[in-house]
């Protein structure tokens, strides 16, 4: 029999799968001023699957093209900078609704440090709207996502 612990856990699994796309990606510093990391023209998609899986992609807008036909042709600096305006990661996740925290157990990603971590989200849902925070040394970083609807996909796929 289910719990209602585990019910409420498998209710919060289902209302993140699919696709979102990044609104606003707000750090807030110590000092309380605020930075966006890759500028409020940040581009971003987090997908969870119901499978258990995720994975997160976020980078500047407006990156600029190296001009390269091919990532090893391009500079170190070019490279460095890349990596720079670009954030990606993917693996399992797993959802706690006691303590209001989804966990993306990191198998990859475009950072080496963070394979084979935790990374743990405080989470809350919002009609359309999902929000991810967690402290980051004394910043505290919030990510607003906003399901993408078939429609949304579609006028994408489009362009």
């Amino acid at each position: 029999m289910t719990t209602p612990t585990d019910r409420a856990d498998a209710e919060a699994f289902a209302a993140f799968i699919g696709a979102w796309q990044l609104v606003l990606w707000t750090t807030h510093q110590a000092d309380g001023t605020k930075d966006y990391p890759f500028g409020t023209d940040a581009v971003g998609q987090i997908m969870y699957t119901a499978e258990g899986y995720m994975s997160c992609h976020l980078m500047r807008g407006g990156r600029a093209p190296t001009g390269q036909p091919s990532l090893y042709q391009a500079s170190d600096a070019e490279l460095a900078q890349s990596m720079r305006d670009y954030s990606g990661y993917f693996g399992p996740f797993t959802v706690d609704t006691q303590a209001g925290i989804v966990t993306h157990h990191v198998a990859g990603a475009w950072y080496p440090d963070w394979i084979y971590t935790a990374q743990p989200r405080r989470f809350r849902f919002a009609g359309d709207r999902l929000f991810l925070e967690a402290e980051v040394g004394t910043d505290l970083v919030q990510i607003e996502w906003q399901r993408v609807t078939t429609e949304q996909a579609q006028a994408y796929a489009m362009r």
